[in-house]
């Protein structure tokens, strides 16, 4: 018994009317929500599915699932600039746990500066830390200690998101800053411009546990795409209005999509 083919020639389709995606989008028109193929045309490697006209709809253009993912990055950024948010950097004396805050930079959602100093920390910066911001103990000497700074600190951020690149580790810094002086650090309501852009720029990444995500992009590298790299990089001022500019060029992406670069 002959094998039953399973599949159309292109001249069978042809001859029934039936058109693929392609097709029937020169003819703009596409599947409708419950419309079904009505057969499958083999093209020598692999098959593809063909539709009869009669039960398609006028084709309507639709943002694929990557645009729809920057679409939400855009309309998040655009909410905590129309919202006031406030964009916070640190530079600290280290990592660990047992690093502080030397330098804090607030600003507004305009840009306009609303804390800006050294802060004077309870131990000597190490000279690997002083190589990466350029934070030397001399420059610190007269500076203000973390508990002149602190109340201002709190007036400004109370009420407000605080935005920052790589927010959980300028959260967990100002913690133990606070902690440090025992003071107790006021609650905040923060959101991670580096997750922001990492969901935008959208490389895959394998986690440390296994799980799939978005790679984490540089504070400079994300500047240097969005266009609003800074001299100064890794000083608290500079790394703030960069912050700003990564998520002013977000909020701009209201359609999803990349601008075209100059060629």
């Amino acid at each position: 018994m002959a094998k039953q083919r399973i599949h159309l020639t292109p001249a069978e389709a042809a001859a029934k009317g039936w058109l693929c995606r392609k097709q029937l989008k020169v003819d703009r028109l596409m599947p409708g929500l419950y419309s079904k193929p009505v057969g499958s045309v083999w093209q020598g490697r692999g098959a593809y599915d063909v539709y009869d006209p009669a039960d398609c709809v006028s084709w309507k253009w639709e943002p694929g699932p990557t645009q729809l993912r920057r679409q939400a990055v855009a309309a998040r950024a655009k909410q905590l600039i129309d919202d006031d948010a406030v964009i916070v950097d640190t530079e600290t004396t280290g990592v660990g746990d047992d690093a502080e805050v030397c330098e804090i930079t607030i600003l507004d959602a305009s840009g306009m500066p609303l804390l800006d100093t050294l802060v004077r920390p309870t131990q000597q910066i190490p000279a690997e830390t002083t190589s990466f911001n350029g934070i030397t103990n001399d420059m610190l000497v007269t500076a203000p200690a973390w508990p002149e700074v602190a109340e201002r600190y709190a007036a400004i951020v109370a009420g407000r998101t605080v935005v920052a690149y790589n927010a959980s580790f300028d959260e967990r810094l100002l913690a133990q800053t606070h902690q440090r002086h025992g003071l107790t650090a006021p609650e905040l309501a923060t959101s991670c411009a580096m997750l922001l852009y990492a969901s935008w720029h959208g490389e895959p990444a394998q986690g440390r546990h296994g799980n799939w995500d978005w790679r984490w992009i540089k504070l400079t590298e994300a500047a240097r795409e969005c266009g609003v790299l800074e001299e100064g990089a890794h000083r608290s001022h500079a790394d703030a209005r960069m912050t700003l500019g990564v998520l002013r060029y977000l909020q701009r992406r209201t359609n999803g999509r990349r601008p075209v670069r100059p060629k």
